[in-house]
């Protein structure tokens, strides 16, 4: 199994953030992250000493999760403004089955592990922590934001969940956020899905530097939070089994007949829940 995914909207941790997207995407399906590769381009006249920090970095996080970088890419690439890493992770699948998103049911509950935006939270008090000061985030709200990116692998509870009975797709919600993240699962399908959006959980940090900022947590960069497609009958047994493993996780929602659409409520308003087109990381 075969997974790739560049680092465009951070500019610190960025070989942190590369393995744990990639990994999440193999582990979504079911599988298990084995071997990484990489190609990494930066401005003319990077110091060497900030490439060896990036792949330090690199080699690091994927030893956590057992996995071996084999080979990669560097070069110097006019108009960068800061390094970009592209990543290409391989997994193994030991079952010979795999999850894909189009695997959802109707009927299926939808469940949310963690919390929203958590990677666009990381991302935006290591690279804005000077505009969120001016805009009064004090800095012990910034520190333990910075302490996000250690939440952006989601493996662990996707090799949990995708050996319960009852889990018919997962999806690692990234660019705009979880409202998107379950919308594209929807379209992956071809099912209908309301989605309770009050119910999705927002940690005090990312609610603080979003309200600052003027961003909707929602539709913020997500990569942290998993969500799972899981048969009602078999919901609670699901709940119990990453509860058993101190797995945070909520109810946020279930997928209906494709005529009937896709809403979002939030308390006595229902909206029609579209694509994001563009993730509120880049509206700063």
């Amino acid at each position: 199994m075969f997974s790739t995914d560049p680092i465009t909207g951070a500019s610190r941790h960025i070989g942190a953030h590369a393995i744990h997207v990639n990994a999440n995407d193999i582990a979504v399906a079911g599988a298990v992250p084995v071997w990484f590769l990489c190609t990494i381009l930066v401005p003319p006249g990077t110091n060497e000493s900030e490439l060896r920090g990036i792949m330090k970095e690199v080699n690091k996080e994927a030893r956590k999760l057992a996995i071996t970088v084999i080979g990669g890419h560097t070069e110097a690439t006019y108009d960068l403004r800061h390094p970009i890493i592209a990543g290409f992770m391989v997994g193994e699948s030991k079952s010979g089955t795999y999850l894909t998103a189009e695997g959802a049911h109707e009927g299926d509950t939808l469940l949310m592990t963690k919390t929203a935006g958590i990677e666009g939270t990381a991302v935006l008090a290591a690279d804005h922590s000077r505009l969120l000061k001016q805009k009064g985030v004090d800095d012990r709200t910034i520190g333990r934001a910075l302490r996000f990116s250690n939440r952006i692998s989601v493996v662990r509870e996707a090799v949990i969940a995708s050996k319960t009975k009852g889990v018919t797709a997962m999806h690692d919600p990234t660019e705009g956020g979880v409202l998107n993240g379950l919308w594209e699962l929807a379209e992956a399908s071809g099912r209908g899905i309301i989605v309770e959006s009050d119910k999705i959980p927002v940690a005090p940090e990312t609610r603080t530097i979003s309200d600052a900022l003027k961003l909707d947590p929602l539709k913020l960069l997500g990569s942290g939070s998993l969500v799972i497609a899981v048969a009602a009958p078999r919901k609670d047994a699901v709940l119990e089994r990453l509860n058993e493993n101190r797995i945070r996780v909520t109810e946020i929602g279930r997928l209906t007949r494709n005529s009937k659409g896709r809403l979002a409520n939030k308390g006595s308003i229902q909206r029609r829940l579209t694509a994001v087109y563009r993730d509120e990381l880049y509206r700063i």
